[in-house]
């Protein structure tokens, strides 16, 4: 008997595959700046940018979601995760780096 996997479910799969992968790639940065306190090579621009990215990115998922009352999970997930993420890293940029000046 053959299955046949269904396009749609396919590219949904493939939707919470990648923002999985998205979701976790930041946590080793978010895991070493928590050990090591060592923010000095974090870029402001970098880190401002997507913060703001991210976050404007998610309103915009979010509200068009609730307009369209069809929810993309995979892409909440990565936006929340990357939101909080990205902005522990520039509190970090801003407590750490002030640290090392006094």
């Amino acid at each position: 008997m053959v299955t046949t996997v269904n396009t749609t479910d396919f590219i949904e799969a493939l939707g919470w595959f990648g923002n999985i992968i998205l979701s976790i790639g930041v946590l080793p940065q978010v895991v070493q700046t928590w050990r090591t306190h060592d923010v000095q090579s974090f870029n402001w621009l970098f880190l401002l940018m997507w913060a703001f990215g991210v976050l404007f990115t998610f309103i915009y998922i979010a509200y068009n979601d609730i307009v369209l009352a069809k929810y993309q999970w995979p892409l909440w997930l990565n936006y929340l995760v990357n939101i909080i993420a990205t902005f522990y890293l520039v509190w970090a940029k801003y407590y750490y780096g002030r640290l090392k000046k006094n």
